[in-house]
Order: structure tokens, then sequence, then C-alpha cells
């Protein structure tokens, strides 16, 4: 009886598992363990209210503040309602995660764990069938082709690789298991040889899959990882042979990456020219500098309305406005958003919304320099890297991972903190 009451637990690890899949695959998962929990707080009868003194609150606000924003602009209808069912999960998640239940406690480890396993599954899964794409029956005999039929891209490269998610939400992911994988090493590194070896394989596989991947917010965001790692094991742990073979193991390959891969070539040309002859016209087209277009339109259209925001649902239209002023019509055909969260933001709910995003952000940073959580620490540079180039929170893939995570840190932080205070209570006694 117990475990089927633990249901939840069980759920909640399948669906950090599948997030790395894609929204086909997590949102079943991610509606059953809500219905699920829901249920299991009416039995137990064990809901606590101190989420509300924590930083839990702040997603909730957040949410809130946005769906005040869409009523007032436009009222109850449709395209409201769809938008306020949009971004549910900051709402729902750290609302309905039983975190003070003691198999949550005592597993935001392995939490984790399986979030890397799903990476590293998604990882293979995804270089697997694109090699299945690749071989075809040509003349009686299998032919090796990775270039599509139409002519252009690859199938081991970017949106066609990772094909059921976008490359950067997938990179956000990636980056977030090796941050865990590299927190955790004191850990794994004092298991048997063949866990020892394992976990190294899982993580070239995911490294690999992000070097595929091509994102440039997830290059960068790797290249924070390692200057990390490589502080820490030279400056902290005094550990100069292993921090010089780790920053040897990395220069070796940005090399390969910039080098081979004509994606992050063009975008390093493309920085060095608007470097040199700054944003002009004909950067308009190009992928790499659209995006100073692209905000500097956001920006034009905050100077309008910079207090209280246009609303979430009128975001595109206004952008769109201010790229046809620009002369940008595959951007106003398209309707692209700001690509960058705190523009965003900050477009559709004014300050006091961009506020409540940056206290969301900066809160928990803060609270996790303080009690050296680098975990939760980690998780929010990362996320404001990628928030910097991508409206990560405008996709139900970035929405979701971000409550999740957010929910599961934040509490394990909050947990540490409960348990340092009644060993200090019990040593005074």
């Amino acid at each position: 009886m117990n475990k089927l009451l633990s249901i939840d637990y069980y759920i909640l690890h399948l669906l950090l598992f599948s997030l790395p899949f894609g929204r086909k695959v997590f949102i079943p998962i991610l509606f059953l363990w809500l219905c699920v929990v829901l249920i299991s707080y009416f039995v137990k009868g064990d809901y606590s209210t101190n989420r509300f003194r924590g930083l839990l609150i702040l997603p909730i606000l957040f949410y809130l503040a946005c769906a005040i924003r869409v009523i007032v602009s436009t009222g109850l209808h449709s395209s409201s309602i769809s938008e306020l069912q949009f971004n549910l999960s900051l709402l729902l998640v750290p609302l309905l995660i039983p975190y003070q239940r003691k198999p949550y406690q005592n597993s935001n480890h392995t939490f984790l764990w399986s979030f890397v396993a799903g990476c590293s599954a998604a990882s293979i899964y995804y270089t697997g069938y694109a090699l299945y794409r690749s071989y075809s029956l040509v003349n009686g005999a299998y032919a090796f082709n990775p270039i599509p039929e139409y002519g252009w891209d690859n199938y081991f490269l970017g949106s066609i690789f990772s094909y059921l998610i976008h490359p950067s939400y997938l990179a956000l992911y990636l980056l977030v298991a090796l941050l865990f994988i590299g927190i955790e090493i004191k850990r794994w590194w004092k298991q048997r040889l063949t866990l020892k070896i394992l976990v190294i394989f899982l993580s070239l596989v995911i490294i690999a899959s992000l070097v595929m991947l091509q994102s440039r917010a997830g290059v960068l965001g790797f290249g924070l990882l390692i200057l990390v790692w490589f502080s820490y094991l030279v400056i902290a742990k005094q550990k100069y042979l292993l921090g010089t073979i780790l920053l040897a193991l990395s220069l070796a390959m940005a090399f390969l990456v910039l080098s081979k891969f004509d994606r992050l070539v063009y975008t390093a040309k493309s920085l060095k020219t608007t470097t040199t002859e700054g944003i002009t016209n004909q950067s308009k087209t190009d992928g790499t500098t659209m995006r100073f277009w692209i905000w500097k339109s956001a920006l034009s259209a905050i100077e309008e309305h910079p207090l209280w925001g246009v609303g979430a649902e009128n975001i595109r239209g206004e952008l769109q406005k201010q790229y046809l002023k620009l002369g940008m019509q595959g951007a106003a055909e398209v309707r692209l958003n700001a690509h960058n969260q705190y523009l965003e933001t900050w477009l559709g709910l004014g300050i006091f919304g961009l506020s409540a995003l940056l206290a969301m952000l900066f809160i928990p940073l803060w609270i996790g320099l303080k009690s050296k959580d680098w975990l939760l620490v980690g998780f929010i540079c990362l996320c404001s890297i990628s928030f910097t180039f991508e409206s990560m929170l405008e996709r139900v893939a970035g929405v979701t991972f971000f409550a999740i995570f957010y929910s599961i840190l934040v509490s394990r932080t909050a947990i540490n903190e409960n348990m340092l205070k009644e060993k200090e209570s019990v040593a005074k006694k």
C-alpha cells in the first residue's frame, strides 16, 4: 500500500528521464504526475504550506504576474486562456511538488541521475536515428549519406539531429547533466571501476551530442563549465596535472569544433565581421547577427511600453511592426520572438514582470552562493546564459524544464538548511 501511495515518486523519475525526448513524450507523463500528486495529498493529508515562505513562491508569483497582465490586457477569452495554460507548470510544479516527503528528501541525487540517464539515452537515440536515416539502399548495396534529399543540412547536426526538441533547449539539458556529473565527481569516482567507466562514457556521449547540436548558447555554456572545473581543480584542489589535461582536451575539442563544424565557423566569421564593420543592413539576413536586429526591434518596442508592457499575447504583433519598420521581411513573416527571455518578458509584462523574472533568478543565485550549493548556482548561471540567446520560457520544453529543476533544486536547498538547523539545535542541547 505504501508503494502504491508513493507512485508519484516513481513517475517523477520517469518524467525527468523523458524530458530530452520532447514534449510529445513528457507532457502526458507530467500531467499524470501532477494528477497523482494531487490525489496523494487528499489521501495522505500532508500538504505543506512552508513552500509559501521559501524560494518556491517566486515562480508562483511570476506566473501570477503573467496571468494578471494577460487578463487585464485582453480579458478571459480563448487566446488568453491558452496563454495561461502554456505557462501553467510554473504554477503547478512548485505548488504541488511534495518535497517534504521522505522519499523526495532522500532522493534528490537519484532524481538527477534519472535525468542524466535520460540525456544519455536521448543522445544515443538521436545518434542512432541519424545513422538510420543516413543509410539507404542504392543499386542493391547500402550507402552512407548524411545529407537529406533536399541537399543541405545534415542528419547529425542541429535541429535535424534533435528532431524531437529544439537544439537550444536540448543543449541546456545536456549542460545541466554535465554540471551534475562534475559536481558529483567525489561520489561516483569512489565507486567501483565499472561504474566510473560508465559515467565517463555517458559524459562523452553527452558532450558529443552537445557538439552536434551546434547551439551557440550551448557552446558558451560548455566553455563556462570548463572554466569553472579548471579553476576548481587548479585553485581549490591544486590538481595541476588533472587541470592541465582538462584544459588541453578542451582546447583540442574547441579547435576541432571551430574548424570542422560549418555553423560555428560561420558564427565566428559573422561576429568578426560585425566587430569590424558594425551592424549593417546586410546583416539583417545573417542568421547570427540578425539577433542584434531582433534585439534592437524588441528594445524599440519596449521604449514605447516600458512600464506595463504590451501583454504576453501581443508580443509577436509588436515585434512584427518593428521588423517591418527595419525592413526585416523574413522575420516579420515568421513572427520571430525576441530571442532573449529578458527582453521578451519586459516587452510582454513591463518592468514589474522583468523584476519578477530577475528575482526568480538572482535571489536563488545569492542564496546558493551563500550556502555553497554549487548545483543551484550552476543551474541558475546556465539558465541565465540561455535566457540571453533564447526566449526559453516561451516554449513548453523550456517552461517545464525550468519549473521542475527550479523546484527540485530550491527545495533541496531548503531541506539542507532545515537539516543544518536541526543538527545545530541538537548540538546546543
